[in-house]
């Protein structure tokens, strides 16, 4: 079973959880101490050992920005061109699409195709940093298709009013350096 415990809060297998807050309240750092990539200067954050954690975070970065889709998931995802072609396919980039260098892509192929290689793998928390920032109207219903199909955790930081309510089944406020849970 997942258990993510963060000062009594726990985020079951399935729940949808939207961080909300003013700009500069620590969402971000929130994220990162879930992560373990910082440690909390007060409170605790306690994650079960079953927890298999992916972040889309709001800047994309690839290891090599001149490979196509295809090489990028061949390469940085350790499958086969056939699996590759099969994930980018699932995720809308068919034919010419899957050649086309990651430096040349958008911003919102780039989430798009960082989204496809995280969920390749086994995950059960998805944790997502302004999902729907600088996404056009394509990457962003390719998004939130991906999602609806998504059956694990989920967890993410978001100001998109129609995202949020789409999707959380949760909301977690950060005000004040409080988290204040908000069920439904």
């Amino acid at each position: 079973p997942l258990d993510i415990l963060i000062n009594g809060y726990l985020i079951a297998q399935g729940e949808v959880v939207a961080l909300v807050g003013d700009n500069g309240a620590g969402k971000s750092t929130l994220l990162k101490l879930i992560m373990g990539e910082e440690m909390p200067d007060a409170g605790w954050i306690r994650t079960g050992p079953a927890v298999k954690t992916a972040y889309l975070p709001q800047i994309i970065r690839f290891q090599d920005s001149s490979r196509s889709a295809l090489d990028t998931l061949i390469y940085e995802c350790r499958c086969s061109p056939q699996q590759s072609r099969d994930a980018l396919g699932q995720f809308g980039f068919r034919g010419e699409d899957a050649l086309k260098a990651v430096g040349a892509m958008s911003g919102g192929e780039q989430s798009r195709l960082r989204l496809c290689m995280l969920m390749r793998g086994d995950i059960n928390l998805l944790i997502l940093d302004e999902p729907t920032n600088h996404l056009d109207i394509a990457s962003r219903e390719w998004m939130e298709d991906a999602l609806q199909d998504y059956d694990q955790a989920l967890l993410f930081v978001s100001h998109d009013r129609y995202f949020i309510e789409k999707f959380a089944t949760r909301i977690w406020e950060l005000r004040g350096g409080a988290l204040t849970d908000f069920r439904g």
